[in-house]
C-alpha cells in the first residue's frame, strides 16, 4: 500500500514538474513574441513618421512647383510683350546710351531669372519623382510590417491560450492551503538559492555613486498602486512578503532603479521572467513576473533604462511587477528606498 501511494505521489509530482516545464517554455516563448511585437510596433511608428514626412515634403514641392510654373508663365508673357527683341534690336532702337545700358542690364537680369526659374522647375520635377518612389517604398514596407504584426499577434494569442490551459491544469493539482503553502515555500527557497549562488560569483565593480546613498531618492521601477506591503502576511501559514507587487497594465515599461549590471535574466518558477541587477556594495534589485526581458546577463544598465515589460509570468492571473531590493541577500523595504 505504501509503495502504491509513493508511486502515485511520484507520478503526481512528475506531472506537476512537466506542467511547470510547459509553463516555463510557454512563458519564455510569449516573452520572445511580445518583444518581437514591441519591435514591430516601434518600426511601424518609425515608418509612419517617415511616410508622413515624405508626404509633407511632396506637398510642399508640389505647391512650390505650381508657384514656379506661374512665375515662369508671367515671365514668358512679359517676354512676348517685349516683342521677343534681341540685343541688336534693342541697341539700334535706343538713342540715349544711359537708357541703353539700363535696358540691357534689365534684359540680362530678366533672362537669367527666367533660366533660373526653368532650372528650379526641372529640379522640383526630379525631386517629386524621387519622393513618389520613396513614398511607394515606405508604403510597401509599412504594409509588410502590418502583416508581420498580425502574424505575431496570432501566434501570441495561441500561446496565451496554451498558457491558460496549463494554468488550469496546475490549479487542479493545487487545491488545498497546505499545498499552496508548500509551493510558496519552494518558490522562496529557489529564489534564496539563486541569490546565494549569484552573490558567490559576483565581482566588485566601480560605481559613480554608492547605492547606499540613494535611499529615499530612487524612482519606482514602474507606475501603479502597490498590491501588498513589505513584510505583510501573504498566507495563513505565516509567510511574509519580501518585496512588493505593483499593479500595472500588461506591457508597461519596467525601468532600472539605478546603475548596475544584470546578473540574472531568465525564467524562475514562482517568479516567471525574472531580472536581477547588482548595484554594488552588496545591493541588488529584483524584477519578477515580467512579460518580456529586454536585457541579458552581463549587460550594464543605467538608472531609468527600460529593462523589461510588466506581465503575469510565473503563473499569475493578473498583471503586476514583483519588486525587491536586497542587501547582502536580505530583503529591504522598497518603500524606504523609493520616493
Amino acid at each position: 500500500m505504501i509503495r502504491a501511494l509513493s508511486s502515485r505521489l511520484g507520478y503526481a509530482r512528475s506531472k506537476r514538474d512537466a506542467a511547470q516545464e510547459k509553463l516555463r517554455a510557454t512563458e519564455l516563448a510569449i516573452g520572445r513574441l511580445a518583444t518581437e511585437f514591441r519591435r514591430i510596433e516601434n518600426g511601424l511608428r518609425k515608418q509612419q513618421k517617415q511616410l508622413a514626412s515624405l508626404r509633407r515634403e511632396r506637398d510642399e514641392k508640389t505647391a512650390a512647383l505650381v508657384a514656379q510654373r506661374e512665375a515662369l508663365a508671367r515671365q514668358i508673357r512679359f517676354s512676348y510683350a517685349m516683342g521677343r527683341q534681341d540685343y541688336l534690336k534693342i541697341f539700334l532702337n535706343q538713342e540715349n546710351p544711359y537708357e541703353l545700358a539700363r535696358v540691357l542690364t534689365y534684359y540680362g537680369y530678366f533672362n537669367r531669372a527666367r533660366a533660373e526659374r526653368i532650372e528650379a522647375t526641372r529640379q522640383d520635377l526630379a525631386r517629386l519623382d524621387v519622393l513618389e518612389g520613396a513614398i511607394d517604398q515606405e508604403t510597401t514596407a509599412l504594409q509588410g510590417l502590418k502583416q508581420a504584426k498580425e502574424k505575431v499577434r496570432g501566434n501570441l494569442k495561441a500561446l496565451l491560450d496554451r498558457r491558460r490551459r496549463v494554468l488550469a491544469k496546475l490549479a487542479k493539482e493545487i487545491t488545498r492551503d497546505d499545498q499552496r503553502l508548500a509551493r510558496l515555500k519552494q518558490n522562496k527557497d529557489r529564489l534564496e538559492k539563486l541569490i546565494t549562488g549569484i552573490r558567490r560569483k559576483l565581482k566588485s565593480f566601480d560605481h559613480h555613486k554608492s547605492f547606499r546613498g540613494l535611499k529615499g531618492e530612487l524612482e519606482w521601477p514602474t507606475v501603479g498602486p502597490l498590491l501588498n506591503r513589505f513584510g505583510a502576511k501573504r498566507d495563513p501559514g505565516g509567510m511574509r512578503w519580501q518585496g512588493v507587487r505593483i499593479a500595472a497594465r500588461s506591457g508597461r515599461p519596467v525601468r532600472a532603479i539605478s546603475r548596475g549590471r544584470v546578473v540574472f535574466a531568465d525564467w524562475l518558477r514562482g517568479f516567471g521572467l525574472l531580472l536581477i541587477i547588482d548595484h554594488g556594495d552588496g545591493y541588488m534589485s529584483l524584477y519578477g513576473h515580467n512579460q518580456s526581458l529586454y536585457k541579458q546577463s552581463e549587460d550594464w544598465v543605467e538608472s531609468g533604462d527600460i529593462i523589461a515589460s510588466v506581465g503575469n509570468s510565473g503563473g499569475n492571473a493578473e498583471n503586476s511587477l514583483y519588486f525587491e531590493i536586497r542587501h547582502q541577500g536580505h530583503p529591504q523595504d522598497p518603500a524606504i528606498w523609493c520616493k
